[in-house]
């Protein structure tokens, strides 16, 4: 199965055609590129003209030194040359048409400089919106993108793909398409002009560009293999980066910081040498480009001067011939230099493609439910569900690793076996078992975070596959463990899932999730700037934040996933008030290890293996003896470790219930 490993060539097509939405900054770029080569161009033919028709005509007296005579390849050897006077008309109607030559060089010079102005500016206007654009839709495509794919890519990949490698690949337009065909333009007007003033010389200074050509020939390969592996390294480092700051904490509590900078350092080494040989290479290209533009230029003065000396070339043609002779040796000398460029924007672009490629498993179907449910009412039929499947999502990652995936995966187990379940609109269901029994899974599978492996989960009616995602999500809140908050205001985080929420609603919501007083003391109040993940506050204010963001976007069904169990006493009180208010007509999936936090729930399932063990009220399942009572049993014995340990009065087994229920420390 290939993964958007396409062609370079396609991959280039489909860059060009983001240049050409912009197509007056393209018309504009390349109508300045014409103008620019063709003032280039008018600099040789003045110097060539001047030299035939004001200078040459007017021929030197002869040698009056005692090495008169000798040939005039060192002038300064010969005596005084006398010039033979020119008559004060002639001279006058000359001096004019120089001064004319004069001005129309000037104007060719502001003229070319206030092209290069244009030309610079709009190329790069013309990069910077390709860039912005291309990285919007690489922004959005990751975003629609489902959870499969996020397992494997690593954060640092991906900020890699968006920043590095999207700029790497748009600059191929500015440095490289746009610059290229200007320059083949210009190499084809200067072997236009050169075989125009001698076909001989020019056949004689252009046989270089076919071995320019075998260089490239040659090289390409190696330098376009290069600078793929300078940017697959970096993409590593950057996610070696957001791995090690994201985990500084842990460093720092392992003393691992020695370690961590050692395998930095490794890993910088890599890149290193990775990015010398690159450098190598692509200089090596640049030096046999000099060496046979340096021939050229060699091959034009020496033959040039010997048809001179034959008389078939005039000294104005022949400075002429030279002048362009040097405007085409640029373009040819810039070709090794934009090679490198060129051949890391197809590393690059390579790369973002393969990420475009990837089809979204989880998206709209055609005529796809566009109200949100408004009941709630939740059945699960006969579901299993494997984190691992055959989908590009799956199998393509951002790692350094080509497109093409050989052969089928290794089979991956189901998480979930089969699970049937249904929860009525308003009905509080919790969730215990077992670490690894597949509690969050069975929840993350609501939202579609998640497809089914088999199977079917239906709201309302409508199996969810049915629904539009923004529809079905939007009737859906999730409270976490480990509440995430965003860099920002806490007024930005608040209306993060309903961001027209006025002042009255967030200050309501605040207060109804017991927030409303530690953010009035905070110093900005609402407006308080947040850290990373919300730092600089403490977990039980985060979590009464992450209700209250949930109780504005009111949504109908509502996922608690470990809510309180990171919390100390005092927290787990004020945020468990909250979860009541929050929790009140909505249909709620409560999962919970502390089994206190679950024992007034409507019903309570127990999974374990990815299947329903068990399915009832606290009473029920404590007399069945099962599992769930086995759990209690042991949250009861640890409890009263810890009361006995703190030298407190144990509790009697039959007031195991009440007690765990009673005991939010658990």
């Amino acid at each position: 199965m290939t993964v958007g490993n396409r062609p370079g060539q396609n991959n280039l097509l489909r860059l060009l055609r983001y240049a050409l939405t912009y197509k007056a900054l393209v018309g504009l770029t390349v109508a300045a590129g014409f103008v620019q080569v063709g003032l280039q161009y008018a600099f040789p033919y003045l110097i060539g003209t001047i030299i035939d028709q004001i200078v040459v005509t007017n021929p030197p007296a002869p040698d009056s030194g005692i090495f008169a005579g000798v040939p005039r390849i060192f002038p300064w050897l010969g005596g005084q040359a006398e010039r033979a006077e020119l008559d004060p008309a002639e001279m006058s109607q000359r001096v004019a048409t120089l001064w004319r030559y004069v001005l129309f060089g000037m104007m060719a010079g502001i003229g070319s400089a206030a092209i290069s102005y244009t030309l610079g500016h709009t190329r790069a206007i013309l990069t910077l919106r390709i860039v912005t654009q291309m990285r919007r839709d690489l922004f959005d495509h990751l975003q629609r993108l489902s959870l499969h794919f996020y397992a494997k890519a690593r954060t640092g990949s991906i900020t890699a793909r968006l920043l590095y490698d999207v700029e790497s690949a748009t600059a191929i337009i500015n440095g490289g398409v746009i610059t290229v065909w200007l320059d083949v333009i210009k190499l084809v007007m200067a072997i236009i002009l050169l075989v125009g003033i001698s076909p001989k010389l020019a056949i004689a200074c252009i046989f270089i560009l076919p071995l320019y050509g075998l260089t490239f020939t040659i090289m390409n390969p190696r330098v376009r293999k290069a600078s793929e592996r300078v940017h697959q390294y970096y993409a590593q480092i950057s996610g070696t980066i957001q791995e090690q700051f994201s985990g500084i904490s842990l460093t720092k509590t392992y003393a691992a910081e020695e370690r961590e900078s050692q395998r930095f350092t490794r890993e910088s080494g890599e890149h290193y040498t990775r990015i010398i040989t690159q450098s190598r290479l692509g200089h090596f290209v640049g030096s046999i480009s000099e060496m046979l533009v340096h021939s050229g230029t060699v091959i034009a003065f020496g033959y040039g001067g010997y048809l001179g000396l034959k008389g078939e070339l005039t000294p104005g043609q022949l400075s002429a011939f030279i002048g362009y002779l040097m405007l085409m040796y640029d373009p040819v000398r810039r070709f090794a230099e934009l090679n490198t460029i060129y051949q890391a924007s197809l590393a690059s672009i390579a790369r973002v493609f393969r990420v475009f490629d990837i089809t979204p498993k989880i998206a709209d179907r055609p005529s796809a439910v566009q109200q949100p449910p408004a009941r709630g009412e939740v059945k699960y039929q006969n579901v299993f569900f494997r984190y691992q499947d055959e989908s590009e999502e799956s199998r393509a990652g951002m790692e350094d690793t080509p497109g093409t995936v050989s052969g089928p995966l290794a089979e991956a187990p189901w998480i979930l076996k089969g699970v049937n379940l249904e929860v009525q609109a308003g009905e509080r269901l919790a969730i215990v078992g077992p670490s690894g029994s597949g509690k969050t899974t069975l929840v993350t599978l609501l939202p579609r975070l998640y497809d089914v492996g088999e199977g079917a989960i239906v709201i309302d009616g409508v199996d969810i596959r049915n629904y539009q995602l923004h529809a079905l999500r939007k009737s859906i809140g999730i409270v976490q463990q480990d509440a995430f908050l965003f860099s920002g205001t806490i007024r930005d985080n608040l209306c993060y899932g309903q961001p027209k929420a006025s002042d009255d609603e967030i200050i309501a919501a605040t207060k109804a999730a017991n927030a409303h007083e530690f953010i009035s003391r905070l110093r900005d109040g609402y407006n308080t700037l947040l850290g990373e993940r919300g730092v600089n506050l403490s977990g039980g204010q985060r979590q009464r934040l992450s209700i209250a963001r949930a109780i504005l976007k009111n949504p109908r069904i509502l996922i608690l996933d470990e809510a309180t169990s990171a919390l100390d006493t005092e927290s787990e009180a004020l945020v468990q008030q909250a979860l009541e208010r929050l929790m009140e007509g909505r249909t709620c999936f409560i999962i919970a290890h502390r089994l206190s936090t679950v024992r007034n729930a409507d019903r309570i399932v127990v999974l374990k293996d990815g299947q329903v063990s068990e399915m009832g009220s606290h009473d029920e399942l404590m007399a069945q003896s099962g599992l769930y009572a086995k759990l209690v049993r042991q949250q009861f014995l640890t409890r009263e470790h810890q009361r006995a340990a703190a030298g407190l009065a144990s509790t009697p087994i039959e007031a195991v219930g009440q007690s765990i229920s009673e005991d939010h420390a658990g």
